[in-house]
């Protein structure tokens, strides 16, 4: 079988946008991918999986519907008043998620994959490594 190990990031691209409001998406996304590959390489080694974690950057389409009604919820809940005055104060835009309210920004499809050969090599030459792609979607 051919594994390829994926994971989200919104709560903790979320958090980064908090400490750094000047940092773009783009590159939270990596760090945060960067960050989470490295933490589960690390539990994965612990059991004897050899993984590698791979920063992958995606094409999406630039008049994809996501950039006009952003879903992909980041960062922590707030309450009803907290998020109304969050999303006016700072121009996000906030939608319910349970009981609470958290930031939403654009999570469009990936279109192609551009570290895919990467991929392809580890899975085709390296069969006991586990990669790591396409964490939080992949970074647009």
């Amino acid at each position: 079988h051919e594994v390829v190990l994926t994971h989200g990031n919104g709560p903790q691209v979320g958090e980064l946008a908090l400490e750094r409001s000047a940092a773009t998406f783009d590159v939270l996304g990596a760090e945060s991918t960067g960050q989470i590959g490295y933490v589960l390489s690390q539990a994965l080694a612990s059991v004897g999986c050899t993984a590698a974690p791979i920063v992958t950057q995606v094409v999406v389409d630039p008049q994809s519907d996501a950039f006009r009604n952003p879903t992909k919820f980041v960062g922590p809940v707030y309450g009803p008043k907290e998020a109304h005055a969050l999303a006016e104060s700072l121009g996000w835009i906030v939608k319910p998620d349970g009981e609470y309210f958290r930031r939403v920004v654009p999570s469009p499809a990936p279109e192609e994959i551009l570290q895919v050969d990467a991929v392809k090599t580890l899975l085709e030459h390296s069969p006991n490594v586990l990669p790591i792609a396409c964490g939080g979607g992949g970074v647009p």
